[in-house]
């Protein structure tokens, strides 16, 4: 039944938009190779390092007596001998949002590990994977290859539930601190505190009508590479300049904090580029995007309260976050403490110690007033590093 309420939906609506684009001549041959050197050229005028070209990868072997190949990129410091933290990209994404912790994290001297996950990039896709598999296959290898004794794992966004696999799946030699910045929790929280678009998609059509997802999403400027690179800069910029005046009821109201924020070209320009890694793979690509979505928005696999005890877990959300409800972040801090730690700390409203900045806890949620989805991330970079990087040192 679902399958054919998907159909009825995305049929028309991928005609209508083809037919469209093709008499409004909207749509521009893709472009050819000749013409790339000068998308490159617009790409290169960012001031944030993009990994666009061939990335560093992994090769993991698998049970089946194959091996797959895992993408990732390297920001902050050089050193193999920096402190190393894993960045777990959020929801769709790639390697190429770690740039946004490229110069705090060289100024802290803390090497970032950006991974694609498989279907993104070039990191091969896994029909079979699960959350708790990117940690202890694709994350646990990796960090031997790269020779990280011990490290640190951040989960931003849609990365927040590959963290919390992380936390309970890898060695405690090793992981010694996780940091989850408005992370998504477990699904059996609820999406309620959502923006209605985004409560609507990870409550409902992520299982009943995925191919919509998949189609309303190509319609978005960053994926419309059947446009040269300028014109999804402009349609991007267009976007977010609407998106600050509210129509249909708030609809698509997008908070002034985050209009700021991605009204920045250099932005745009990383959301472009990560746009073209989860299409990397071609036609199929669409398919590895919505496993993700899928995967993030049922059971997890493991409970969150069985994460081991000791280890020191660092969490920042805003109380305006319309994409990830700050009922998360309490929900998950929660289940991480123990008895006697939820005891000493209150949860809820950010009374107590929540709220007030990161104190002396073994499990520390920072709830920011005012603070959105992207703001939470862009405004507290330098914090969470820093924060992280004492963690990883207790």
């Amino acid at each position: 039944m679902s399958i054919a309420f998907d159909a009825i939906l995305t049929i028309p609506a991928t005609l209508t938009t083809n037919l469209y684009d093709s008499f409004s001549r909207v749509t521009k041959p893709t472009p050819k190779l000749k013409d790339q050197d000068h998308e490159d050229d617009i790409l290169r005028k960012c001031t944030l390092r993009l990994d666009t070209g061939n990335p560093l990868t992994h090769t993991i072997p698998t049970q089946s007596g194959h091996s797959r190949t895992l993408s990732y990129a390297q920001f902050g410091s050089p050193s193999p001998t920096a402190k190393t933290i894993f960045f777990l990209h959020g929801w769709p994404g790639s390697r190429i949002e770690g740039t946004w912790l490229d110069a705090p994290a060289l100024a802290q001297n803390i090497r970032i590990i950006a991974v694609d996950r498989p279907g993104t990039g070039l990191s091969t896709p896994d029909e079979h994977r699960t959350i708790l598999s990117h940690a202890t296959e694709d994350i646990s290898q990796l960090a031997a290859h790269l020779g990280a004794e011990t490290y640190g794992v951040l989960g931003v966004s849609g990365g927040g539930p590959y963290a919390l696999a992380c936390a309970k799946a890898l060695a405690p030699t090793q992981l010694k601190a996780v940091g989850i910045v408005c992370g998504l929790g477990p699904s059996e929280i609820g999406y309620r505190g959502m923006f209605l678009p985004n409560y609507l998609g990870w409550t409902y059509a992520t299982h009943i009508t995925p191919n919509f997802v998949a189609w309303n999403f190509s319609r978005e400027p960053q994926f419309r590479l059947d446009l040269p690179v300028s014109e999804r800069l402009s349609m991007m910029r267009k976007a977010y300049e609407s998106s600050a005046t509210p129509r249909l009821w708030g609809w698509n109201k997008m908070p002034a904090k985050d209009v700021e924020i991605f009204d920045n070209e250099d932005v745009r320009m990383v959301q472009v580029c990560t746009a073209r890694e989860v299409m990397r793979q071609g036609g199929g690509s669409m398919r590895w995007m919505m496993q993700d979505m899928k995967l993030l928005a049922s059971d997890l696999g493991f409970d969150v309260r069985d994460v081991r005890k000791d280890l020191q877990v660092r969490m920042w959300y805003g109380r305006e976050d319309g994409n990830v409800p700050l009922q998360h972040g309490i929900q998950v801090a929660r289940r991480l403490r123990t008895v006697e730690e939820r005891m000493a700390v209150q949860d809820g409203e950010g009374n107590g110690k929540d709220g007030e900045g990161i104190g002396g806890e073994r499990v520390c949620l920072k709830i920011v007033d005012g603070e959105t989805h992207a703001s939470i991330f862009f405004d507290f970079r330098e914090e969470v590093l820093r924060e992280m990087g004492k963690a990883m040192d207790l």
